[in-house]
């Protein structure tokens, strides 16, 4: 079987509903699989109809890749002399004067080491009540850090949503807005927005594929993953609608420096943030573990391919190859070395369709040719 067989007999021997994978290198794409079950094909989910999975590029709820693409933005802020990935949260964000947070830098933002939770106590009670992204800031304010920033790492949603605030700060828009001008627009990605518009939320809401649902979150809830509440929020932590396709070009862009696959002339990031934010940042902070400076090392939002966590991008990759996953079922990986990216989208919970993305991630990552796809 070639590699787009490969990847469709995966496809349907599982219990997805939906699969997109794109991948190329640094020419851009060489390869792309767009999968339906025929089950899905045959019905139409209430508040979601059947044009969302005819859409040539197929838009998703891509949760935690939202993550380095709003980090990248911050590291670019640096670049332009705005901050210092060593200023202290409090220089930006008054509120964080507070004993036990006022250590956390923006670098610790960055690399999981700022000791604030992945979700609050609270979450499901913000959110309930329709919270802001300003809510959860405020909300975070009012925790005691786990550990003194620095000293250990722990993956922290809450830290990029104090990110997005520190980006609004700087840039006096709001951190969906400056993503759409800095980055989406310049690279092409037309079908990517950090929350949908609220003025074209009912447009696009059905035109974006509806999530299967973890344990944890109720159909038939007003703050689901399939909620206008969630998918317009635009958190700087997991809010992002994107397709296979924008995705792609932006790891096309990251794999030419920071150049888009247009034109060498155009630029969406400084060379030097794309080189420091696919480096290892954590090997930096001497308070860390040594698992945490090498085995288990991040750059600035995207993480490295951990060989043996369970979450690994692929088991054919080197742990110099970085890439992020969502909770919604999604994952990219970037291989500088190899001038090789993989983006690969789903609707079910990562925790349920890990095996199956890891298995067509291989496939990816071990092809020795894309051309004979």
């Amino acid at each position: 079987m070639n590699i787009e067989e490969s990847l469709r007999h995966i496809a349907a021997t599982s219990s997805l509903k939906y699969i997109d994978v794109a991948a190329g290198d640094r020419s851009g794409f060489s390869l792309r699989m767009k999968y339906t079950a025929p089950e899905a094909a045959a019905t139409t989910t209430t508040g979601f109809p059947s044009p969302a999975a005819k859409l040539p590029d197929r838009r998703y709820l891509i949760a935690s890749i939202t993550k380095p693409i709003v980090a990248m933005t911050a590291v670019q802020l640096a670049a332009d002399g705005q901050l210092a990935l060593t200023d202290t949260v409090r220089h930006h964000l008054a509120e964080f004067k507070r004993g036990p947070l006022r250590q956390i830098t923006i670098r610790h933002l960055l690399t999981h080491t700022s000791g604030l939770p992945d979700m609050l106590p609270t979450n499901a009670e913000l959110r309930a009540a329709a919270a802001s992204n300003q809510d959860f800031v405020n909300a975070t304010v009012e925790v005691t850090p786990d550990f003194a920033a620095g000293t250990n790492c722990q993956y922290s949603s809450m830290g990029f949503a104090v990110l997005g605030s520190i980006i609004q700060s700087i840039t006096q828009s709001t951190c969906a807005e400056h993503l759409e001008r800095s980055v989406l627009a310049p690279a092409g990605m037309h079908s990517t927005w950090l929350g949908l518009p609220a003025a074209a939320a009912d447009e696009l809401m059905p035109t974006v594929l509806p999530c299967d649902l973890p344990v944890w979150q109720n159909a038939d809830s007003n703050w689901s993953w399939n909620s206008r509440y969630w998918r317009t929020l635009g958190a700087p932590w997991g809010g992002m609608i994107s397709t296979a396709e924008d995705l792609g070009r932006l790891a096309t862009c990251l794999l030419n420096e920071g150049r888009t696959a247009t034109s060498a002339a155009d630029s969406v990031w400084s060379r030097a943030v794309v080189r420091a934010c696919l480096s290892n940042q954590t090997q930096h902070i001497a308070g860390l573990s040594a698992a945490d400076r090498v085995q288990r090392a991040w750059g600035f939002g995207w993480r490295q391919n951990w060989l043996d966590h369970s979450a690994t991008f692929s088991d054919f990759l080197s742990a110099d190859a970085y890439g992020h996953w969502g909770a919604t079922g999604t994952m990219m990986w970037i291989d500088p070395a190899r001038s090789r990216w993989c983006v690969i989208l789903t609707t079910q919970p990562y925790e349920e369709s890990q095996t199956v993305i890891q298995r067509l991630s291989n496939v990816v990552a071990a092809a020795r040719d894309f051309n004979a796809a």
